[in-house]
This record gives C-alpha cells, sequence and structure tokens, in this order.
C-alpha cells in the first residue's frame, strides 16, 4: 500500500531523526537540522506530527525497537518449545540477539546509538519509555530467570535486569563501532558473548549474601 504525503513525512522525520541524533547527541540537534534533513517545508511539520522534540525522541526509540522486541518475543517463545529455557546464557542469547542483529545494517547501528544516549539523557526514564511501548518479553524473561538466580534476593534481581537492559544497548552501540572499523567477529560469536557477560552480571553475589556468608563462616 502506497504511503499518503503526511505518512511519508512522518516516516522521513523519524529516519532523519534518528540519524542525527545518533551522530550528534539528543541536545546537540535542532528542529531545523530535523526538518531540513527530512525534506519537510518547514519546523512546523515536526510539532504537526509529533508535538514536539521529546515526543519525536520517544517515536524514534518506539518505532524500531517494536520491530526488535517481536524478534525477542519469538525467539524466547522458540526457547521455551525446546526446553532450553533452563539454561541463562540461552535466555539473554535471545533475547539480545535480534538487536546485534540489527546492527549489520547502517540504520540498525545508527538506532543502536541513538539508545546509548537515550539511556543516559536525564530527561527520560528507559523503564518508562519500554512500558509505553509495551514489552512482554520482559515478564517472560524475569519468569525464566528469577528461579535461577537463587541465593540472590528478588528485589536486587529486580534492579539487576533492568540494569542489565542498558548495558545490552550499551554492548549493541560496541558491535556497531566494530562493524565500522571492520574489526566485528561474527554476529553469533558477539551475541554468545553479550549473553555472557550479561549472565556474570546477573549472577554475581550480592553484598547481602556475601555478608550472610561471612557472618555463617565466623
Amino acid at each position: 500500500m502506497q504511503q499518503s504525503p503526511r505518512q511519508n513525512t512522518k516516516e522521513a522525520l523519524i529516519r532523519a531523526a534518528e540519524r542525527l541524533f545518533a551522530e550528534k547527541g539528543l541536545g546537540g540537534v535542532s528542529v531545523k537540522d530535523i526538518t531540513r534533513a527530512a525534506g519537510a517545508r518547514n519546523e512546523s511539520a515536526l510539532h504537526y506530527h509529533f508535538g514536539g522534540v521529546d515526543a519525536l525522541i520517544r517515536e524514534v526509540f518506539a518505532n524500531r525497537y517494536r520491530e526488535i522486541e517481536a524478534e525477542r518475543v519469538a525467539r524466547l517463545a522458540e526457547l521455551r518449545l525446546n526446553k532450553s529455557s533452563d539454561d541463562i546464557e540461552a535466555v539473554l542469547e535471545a533475547a539480545i540477539a535480534p538487536f546485534m542483529a540489527a546492527c549489520l545494517t547502517k540504520d540498525g547501528r545508527l538506532y543502536a546509538r541513538f539508545c546509548v544516549q537515550l539511556a543516559t539523557d536525564p530527561r527520560f526514564e528507559i523503564a518508562d519509555l519500554i512500558s509505553d511501548i509495551g514489552m512482554p518479553s520482559l515478564e517472560t524473561m524475569r519468569g525464566l530467570l528469577m528461579g535461577r538466580l537463587r541465593g540472590i534476593p528478588n528485589d536486587i534481581v529486580a534492579t539487576r535486569l533492568r540494569r542489565t537492559f542498558i548495558i545490552s544497548l550499551i554492548i549493541a552501540a560496541d558491535y556497531a563501532r566494530q562493524i565500522e572499523r571492520g574489526a566485528a567477529p561474527p554476529v553469533e560469536a558477539a551475541t554468545r558473548e553479550a549473553a555472557a557477560t550479561l549472565a556474570g552480571f546477573l549472577r554475581t553475589a550480592s553484598p547481602k549474601t556475601t555478608a550472610r556468608s561471612t557472618q555463617k563462616k565466623s
């Protein structure tokens, strides 16, 4: 189905903003920069379609993330079907693989760099952005991982799962940089290493657990 001129303009604004934010940072791009790069006639086009720059930033995140989330849901479902969900690394590999694979394209690499900037920008809370879009894979992962991280309090596991998402963004952005330098390993190997890194972070004994173990020994 052919897109209408309005849809074309909206998509062009999203793609132009994604590239400019990735290259210059969220605070280094003006409305004029975005509308000019998108080929829009005037700056009011951005406000017409999104209401403002912050709303556009949210849409840039959501636009490509929906595809990544759909692939992650499918991979996790396949993992459960094959009864491989007892393996923490396998769960994490299924979760991060769509993001790593996205980095094989230029647009995906721009998106990875954009996401790292978004995750560290004080104006935005990444958990809220995910909640607005909907992330069923998060609940699936939490259910698969909670019971396999025994000895670590549930509140700490929940915090680590949230931080794992942010760490995965950094890993993907680093992989994108490796690709552009011509020094990247195959995506399968990079994904396995990313999953091992995240699993190590999740499994690390918490200070509370370590303190209790020390008290018992003494």
